[in-house]
């Protein structure tokens, strides 16, 4: 007498299996994109905190060693980022051609290189979303350029979020064109200069 397995039995076990990945996956999706978009909404909130201060005096000076500490990272990180940028972006083509590059020639170390130190700036951007960083108003700024250079990067290594993306860089453009009509000119300062080498870095 032969055996008999019911194959069924096999399918239902994997589409549970399925499932189960699919649900995990996808929280952890959804958890990702809303906490990109409360990073956006804190940030948001500290320009409108700037924007209505009631101290009119420099606020700059006000850092904690933890905060300066963070600071530092960011920057060395920043630092990193741009150098990366730079060897990808291709002579004659934009960045956005630059990365969809790396997918084409399967370049995986780049990718991946790109990916970790992307997502490390992400989450300190957060870590500084959820602090008086309006105390700060010009590296909150600094930190906005970032972001919104961030999410061009994002919007190339995740197609499936694209759209998403790229509504948000849009959005972070709106901040920073909101903190340049809030902040006074100030030519000698090594923030703003900071500012103007990072956008030109990564649009040259």
């Amino acid at each position: 007498m032969t055996d008999y397995i019911d194959d069924s039995d096999f399918g239902t076990e994997y589409d549970e299996i399925f499932n189960d990945w699919y649900e995990i996956e996808g929280a952890r999706k959804i958890k990702e994109l809303s906490r990109q978009l409360r990073t956006f909404f804190n940030y948001k909130t500290e320009v409108i905190r700037y924007r209505f201060r009631s101290n009119l005096i420099s606020l700059d000076n006000k850092s904690t060693t933890k905060f300066l500490t963070r600071k530092q990272k960011v920057e060395s990180l920043s630092h990193e980022f741009i150098t990366l940028l730079k060897k990808i972006k291709k002579q004659g083509h934009s960045l956005e051609e630059g990365i969809q590059s790396l997918y084409y020639e399967n370049n995986k170390t780049q990718i991946d290189k790109l990916s970790a130190i992307t997502e490390k700036l992400s989450i300190l951007i957060h870590i500084f979303s959820e602090v008086n960083i309006h105390d700060h108003p010009r590296f909150l700024k600094f930190v906005v350029v970032l972001a919104k250079n961030i999410c061009l990067v994002k919007k190339c290594l995740y197609a499936k979020f694209r759209e998403f993306y790229k509504e948000l860089e849009i959005n972070y453009h709106g901040l920073e064109g909101e903190l340049d009509n809030l902040l006074e000119p100030t030519p000698r300062d090594k923030i703003k200069k900071s500012i103007k080498q990072l956008e030109e870095r990564l649009t040259t």
